[in-house]
Order: C-alpha cells, then sequence, then structure tokens
C-alpha cells in the first residue's frame, strides 16, 4: 500500500515548518540529531502511543522523522465508501462500488469507445435508469479530480487542493464542470447525491476564483443529511478557501476547524490551511470567539502547529472538555517524547541512560496530571496515570512512578501498559552487575506474555544489560546479552521461544580479535564459570555458537600465542574439546617462507621464496586443501600445530647452531606473515584479507570513538627480533642473510613520498631503519642470487639503488 507521506510530497515546501513546530514539547536534540535518519531507532516505545488514542488521530502522534505519522490510503476514503455503501444497501457490494469509484476510467462513464471490456454485469446495473444518475455523478467527478484552482495555476496545493495526478489540469474546462455539476444539483433524487453535485460546484467555483458565488453555493446547496455528511464537509472545506480568498478569516477559521474535527483523512490539508490564517486577528475576534464551536480543535491546532505553548493550550482544551480526544493526544505526544529521551536507544544496541534533569515544561505537566485525575467528570484515568508515572520518570522520581502505577487498577485494555511501564522503571534501576536482581527481571519478562511478546520491552531490557557488562569490561557477555532492535518492526510479537537462540549482531563479536586482552578474556571466563548460574545467565549463555569453555580456551590460547608465550598457548588450545569449531586440521607451512612481494588477493605460496620447503622433515607436511570453495587464504591452521612448530623451531635454533639463522628466518617470517600486514593474519586476528582495513577502527568508522584499538605492534616486534637474531647468528649462508636484511626492512617500513605539481614528477623517499638495511643488503650483499631478485622484483629497492 501507498504510504500517505508519498502523497504529502507536493505539500512538502508548505508543510516543512512542522517538522519544528510539531515538536515543541520536546526541548532536547537527542532524538533529532545524527547520522540515523531513522528516530524510531533512538529509543523504546515501552508504551505504545498508538494504541492510546483513537484511529483517526494516529497521524498526530509523535513521529519526529516527518510532520504527520504515516497512514495508508485505504484509511483516507473509509469514511467516504462507508458512506457510499450505506446508501447503496442492497444495490451495490462494497467491492463492487470500489471497483466503479475508483478502477473504472472515465472513458467508460462517457460512453467512449475502446471501453466495451468493462460492460460487464457491475457495468449493466449501473446503466439501469435507477442508477444512471449516479453514472452521470462519476463522470463529472472523475473528470473533475484532476482540476486545479485558477491561483495555483496546477502548480501543487492550494486551499485543500491536491495536483498530484498531473498533467491534464490545464485542459479542463472549469466552467463547463460548473455547469454540469449545478445540472446535477437541480436533478439530484435526494440530499446526498444533492451533496456530492454541490460540492463539485462548491470546489469548482472555488477553483474559478468565484469567491461569492462558492460562498453562496455552500449556504443554498449544501445541508447535513442523515445518510452521512463526509461531501457536506468536503464541500465546507472548500467554501474555507473562498472565505480565505474574500479575506473573511473568521469564517475560513471556524469552517477550516470544523471540518479539522469532523473529517480525519482532511486534517492534514486543513491544518495547512489553518496555518495561513491571521491567529493575532482571530484571537482578538468577538465573532470568532462567539461562533466558534471547536476550541478544544483550535488549541489542539495551534498547539501542533506551534501556534501557542502546549501546556496552555492543553489547559485551554480541559476548561471546555476534560474529555476532549484532542487533549488525549497532545498527552500521548508528549508521553512518547518523553519515554524517548528515558528509554533512548543508541546505534550499538546498547541501552543509553539519559542523566540530563528534566525540563520545568515537563515537571508542569506532572503538577496538570495530578490535577486532572481529581477531577470527577474525567473518564480516561487510565491514560492520565500513565501520563503522571511518566513525568515522574523523566524526573528521575522512579519510586513515585512506581507508586503510581501500583496505586491504579487499570481497565483491561491498559494493563499491558502499566505492566510494561513498571517493569522498565524496575529494570532500569539497575545501575551495577547485580546478578539476582537482573535475574528477578528477566523472571518477570518471562512470567508474563503481555512483557515478553513486546519487543521493545524485552529488547530494552537486555540491551540495558547489555550495557551494564560493557561498562564492567565484559564486551563479550555483552553482546550475548544485547538484542537487535528496530522499532520499525516493534509491532511484531517477540518470539520469546527463541530468547536463548540469537543475540545482536557485532562485528566486534564475529571478528573476535577486539576481544584478544586477558581483562576481556577473563571477566568472560569468570561469567561462565559460575557454579549457579542464574535463570537469565543460562539464557545467555545458550546463544552462544560454541562451547563456552571451548571459546575462552581458544581465545586465551590466541592471546597468549600472539605474545609469543607458545607454551601456555598450547595449554589452552589443548583444553578445546571441539577444535573443528575453530581450527582445520592441517598447517600451511608456507607461513614460515617470506616474499619479496605479495598480493593480498593472490595465494601466497605461488609468490613466495620457497624457502619452507627445505625443511618439510621439521615443518611437517603442507596442507592439500580439498574443497573447492575454501579459498587458501580463508583456511584456519590447525593452532596447536602452529604453536608446536614454533616451539620446535626455537628448540632447534639452540641446538643446531649450524641452522640458526634459517630457524631465526622462518619464526621471523611466521610473526611478519601472522601481523597485521601479512598474508596469514587470520591466524592471530581471526578475520582475513579481506577485513584487514577493519584493524585500524571501530566498526561503525568512526574515527571519534572512545573505543580503543587493540595494542597489535608486539607482533612486528617479534618478527623484528627474531630477524635480528638470524642476523647475529654465527652460521648461516650469505643467502639466508640477504634474505633476512630484506625482511628486516619490510619489518621497519618507513617511506614517504611527495608529488611535485611544478614538474609533474613523483618524490618517493625511504627512511629510517628501512633505508639502513637498503643500505646494508645493497653494500654488503650485491653478490647474492637473493640481492638479483630483490632488485628484479622490488620497484622501491630499485629505485633507491639507482
Amino acid at each position: 500500500m501507498m504510504i500517505f507521506r508519498l502523497l504529502l510530497s507536493k505539500l512538502w515546501l508548505l508543510v516543512l515548518p512542522v517538522v519544528a513546530f510539531g515538536n515543541t514539547v520536546n526541548n532536547t536534540n537527542g532524538a533529532f540529531c545524527g547520522w540515523d535518519p531513522a528516530w524510531e531507532d533512538n529509543y523504546y516505545p515501552i508504551v505504545d502511543q498508538f494504541s492510546l488514542v483513537s484511529p483517526d488521530f494516529h497521524a498526530f502522534l509523535n513521529c519526529p522523522d516527518s510532520p504527520f505519522c504515516s497512514i495508508t490510503v485505504d484509511d483516507q476514503k473509509s469514511q467516504n465508501m462507508a458512506e457510499w455503501t450505506t446508501y447503496y444497501k442492497g444495490v451495490f457490494t462494497e467491492k463492487e462500488l470500489i471497483d466503479i469509484i475508483y478502477k473504472r476510467p472515465v472513458g467508460w462513464f462517457l460512453d467512449q469507445e475502446g471501453f466495451e471490456s468493462y460492460n460487464d454485469e457491475i457495468g449493466d446495473k449501473l446503466n439501469k435508469p435507477e442508477n444512471l444518475f449516479f453514472k452521470k455523478y462519476l463522470a463529472l467527478a472523475k473528470i473533475s479530480q484532476h482540476a486545479s484552482s485558477d491561483k495555483s495555476n496546477g502548480s501543487g496545493w492550494y486551499q485543500g487542493e491536491r495536483d498530484y495526478y498531473g498533467g491534464d489540469a490545464g485542459k479542463i474546462d472549469k466552467r463547463e464542470l460548473l455547469s454540469k455539476a449545478l445540472e446535477l444539483v437541480a436533478t439530484a433524487p435526494d440530499d446526498f447525491m444533492r451533496n456530492r453535485a454541490g460540492f463539485q460546484a462548491v470546489k469548482l467555483s472555488h477553483y474559478l476564483q468565484e469567491n461569492e458565488v462558492a460562498i453562496r453555493y455552500f449556504n443554498t446547496i449544501l445541508k447535513k443529511s442523515p445518510t452521512g455528511n463526509y461531501m457536506y464537509y468536503r464541500a465546507m472545506e472548500e467554501m474555507a478557501g473562498a472565505a480565505f480568498n474574500n479575506n473573511n478569516q473568521v469564517l475560513a477559521a471556524i469552517s477550516y476547524l470544523d471540518v479539522y474535527d469532523q473529517l480525519p483523512d482532511r486534517r492534514y490539508t486543513a491544518g495547512v490551511s489553518l496555518r495561513f490564517l491571521n491567529w493575532d486577528l482571530l484571537e482578538n475576534s468577538y465573532d470568532f470567539k462567539k461562533l466558534n464551536d471547536n476550541n478544544d480543535v483550535k488549541s489542539f491546532f495551534k498547539a501542533f502547529h506551534g501556534r501557542g505553548n502546549v501546556l496552555r493550550e492543553m489547559e485551554n482544551i480541559s476548561r471546555e472538555n476534560v474529555n476532549s480526544p484532542y487533549l488525549d493526544v497532545l498527552a500521548v505526544r508528549w508521553l512518547d517524547q518523553m519515554q524517548s529521551e528515558v528509554f533512548e536507544h543508541t546505534s550499538n544496541y546498547y541501552y543509553g541512560d539519559d542523566e540530563d534533569s528534566a525540563d520545568s515544561n515537563t515537571a508542569a505537566l506532572g503538577f496538570f496530571a495530578k490535577d486532572l485525575l481529581k477531577n470527577k467528570n474525567l473518564k480516561n484515568r487510565d491514560l492520565w496515570t500513565l501520563i503522571l508515572a511518566t513525568t515522574q520518570l523523566y524526573n528521575q522520581e522512579n519510586n513515585k512512578a512506581l507508586a503510581t502505577l501500583e496505586n491504579h487498577k487499570p481497565a483491561v485494555g491498559f494493563k499491558k501498559h502499566f505492566k510494561r511501564l513498571k517493569a522498565a522503571i524496575s529494570f532500569m534501576a539497575i545501575k551495577s552487575l547485580d546478578r539476582q536482581a537482573i535475574n528477578r527481571s528477566y523472571e518477570t519478562i518471562a512470567s508474563d506474555v503481555d512483557l515478553h511478546i513486546h519487543k521493545p520491552t524485552v529488547a530494552a531490557f537486555f540491551n540495558h544489560i547489555s550495557a551494564l557488562y560493557n561498562e564492567a569490561d565484559n564486551p563479550i557477555a555483552s553482546i550475548l546479552t544485547s538484542i537487535n532492535y528496530d522499532s520499525y518492526t516493534n509491532n511484531e510479537k517477540y518470539d520469546w521461544a527463541g530468547v536463548g537462540a540469537t543475540h545482536g549482531y557485532s562485528w566486534e563479536y564475529d571478528s573476535k580479535y577486539h576481544y584478544l586482552r586477558d581483562d576481556y578474556i577473563n571477566n568472560f571466563d569468570l561469567f561462565i564459570s559460575r557454579s549457579n548460574p542464574t535463570a537469565f545467565e543460562k539464557t545467555i549463555l545458550k546463544r552462544m555458537k560454541a562451547a563456552p569453555k571451548d571459546y575462552v580456551h581458544d581465545l586465551r590460547g590466541t592471546y597468549y600465542m600472539r605474545k609469543d608465550l607458545l607454551e601456555d598457548a598450547v595449554i589452552e588450545f589443548k583444553q578445546v574439546k571441539s577444535p573443528e569449531v575453530f581450527w582445520e586440521k592441517g598447517l600451511r607451512t608456507e607461513i614460515f617462507s617470506a616474499s619479496i612481494k605479495e598480493y593480498m588477493n593472490v595465494p601466497f605460496i605461488s609468490m613466495s621464496n620457497g624457502f619452507h620447503e627445505g625443511y618439510s622433515a621439521v615443518l611437517g607436511e603442507n596442507v592439500l586443501i580439498e574443497e573447492e570453495d575454501l579459498e587458501r587464504e580463508n583456511y584456519k591452521d590447525n593452532k596447536i600445530k602452529l604453536t608446536e612448530i614454533l616451539i620446535k623451531l626455537k628448540q632447534l635454533a639452540q641446538t643446531q647452531p649450524g641452522k640458526t639463522a634459517d630457524y631465526y628466518y622462518m619464526i621471523g617470517n611466521a610473526w611478519y606473515n601472522m601481523s597485521h600486514k601479512g598474508w596469514f593474519m587470520n591466524n592471530s586476528y581471526y578475520v582475513g584479507n579481506n577485513n584487514r582495513n577493519e584493524l585500524a577502527g571501530s566498526s561503525y568508522g568512526d574515527d571519534d570513538s572512545d573505543e580503543s584499538k587493540i595494542d597489535d605492534s608486539f607482533i612486528m616486534y617479534q618478527a623484528n627480533d627474531y630477524f635480528l637474531k638470524g642476523l647475529q647468528a654465527e652460521s648461516g649462508s650469505r643467502e639466508t642473510k640477504a634474505a633476512i636484511l630484506f625482511m628486516l626492512a619490510k619489518t621497519n617500513s618507513c617511506e614517504d613520498g611527495r608529488y611535485d605539481y611544478d614538474t609533474n614528477t613523483y618524490t618517493f623517499n625511504i627512511c629510517g631503519q628501512h633505508k639502513d638495511y637498503f643500505n646494508q643488503l645493497n653494500n654488503e650483499y650485491s653478490d647474492t642470487k637473493y640481492y638479483r631478485e630483490v632488485l628484479k622484483e622490488c620497484s622501491w629497492f630499485k629505485n633507491y639503488v639507482n
């Protein structure tokens, strides 16, 4: 279905100021600023504003991203269609009327050629003598719907007109249509049809700028009818436009207000028209005050469109009618604006707790709600009790808010709102990882269907607790606790049966390397190792796709391995009971070789110097990957084998002095290849070559993020240390030493380039130890085969030498 906001596109330039005025109550910027255009993603609507008022008023609730909350076109035509259906009961069905009024082309009504396919059973019924007036009227209506005002020149909105049909407005002879409308008025069989023909006459006169005539036609042709008054008020709206053209502000105002009150589907355009009236003049007009029977509508309009102080207008409405639906709508808007701050939802799925003090207007609303609840004539006490409790919550008076809710017994339809708000107040009060308090809130939600099927309540609870774990340096438990939340789908019921199956999405959790900190690992280990986990904690642990202890052992083992604490790493890796979840059976032994140049999208083995091939007896068999869909770069090396071979190479470097340089060279290669610059980074970072750019910052691409990047510079330092040991070894061939020098230059990469726009040349400079190692390679090892290979393959070295 087409959303109504699309129909407002032609109104946008005139409606735009409503965006600011329509949110007068909310004095903070949190819900309206930032990169995220979806305001619904910014808070949890614990209390569903749309279920508190009649659907006729849904468009005027709190939707900060739009002048009006969205409604469907079907809602627009329901009142009109209901009147047609009642009028033709027993003659045409509603389905037939929809076909006749909205689907049949105007050419068929004009008996033009080419529309014979519509000469069906419905067409036969419509051609009967008793229905011919209906057919003639629809022919006129279908043509005139394309008409536009002479004043607007078909360019868009004009006092209620919406020109979104396009194209033919300038070709329509409004004078001829007016004559036909008056003919139909004269021959109308009853008041129902006379009103519809009269509407066309008033509208066309208005569009012809014959304003006095339009007003006269309304007064002489239209009258209220027991069979329906939809077109009476549509004609009144056109007459109000004519009065505005004649500068009759009072008649225009009282008429637009009447339309605003009576026709929900015309409130948008009537509201726009009302905004152009001179309200300073009207407020001081005796005639306006005397003739206006819609003071609550006037006050609502002024509050909604920013023409007056919201609370003062609410007070004005309450003096007229304490049970006015317009008063309720303004109150519900305010309630939702308050909860948008109290139950804020941030972009990383964590619950946000706004510490700002409440503004004076909201405090005044609380006093107003208290006074209203003392009024014996007030009917909707459930709603106003919710309003009072929300103002208390907003003012950080949580105990008062709970007492307000506890001391009132709501009707059945309001019970769920009371329960949800009480539950939210309770879990909001949890400010630290109080396990028993968390579990009590969890079990309260779990035991009540009104709570655990309500997505905003469930998400707000879990994401609030998620934030507490995050603040306690336990980001793994935090993300397992979180729930993906999107308010655009909050009308969908939450599937509580799957509460232990899924958690919120997180790049950090998927990439895993963010958690390679001893405090993160230890804190999560404590979380999963409790001998008496609560029901809440059991639910969280169910969300893991791997055995929790296996997850910890793999993570801690990788942490130790990265630190070159290899014996400790092996102990952890060997405690993983299901290693196939984390790594494969084999090892890519080319990790112990080096390459002069490498491309991250080209298999390393094809670029390497093949040094590992000479030590297959030490390194073991190189893995052969049989799975066609598994790229070699994404293969997860067996971490036990990898770590044990690193230990073995360190031992052999001590016990076989003749090959010490070779062994240290291979260890240095392995560390370089597992660094953030290497092709085998998935062994130490969990992510592969396609994700290496993400290592530079947070998952949200926010350079100003408070999130600290894991320090991994030591991995490259380790590579450097082992290369230096190999270079300093007494043994070792000149080829190996030349290769080590080149790797030391790569490990200590330092370069600077600049473009000279005057000469159109690019200057590239090698600096620091990078330059020193290039110097040493050039001065001492130019006679080696490896030197010649480097000179051929490495453009940087070639340019440096030359």
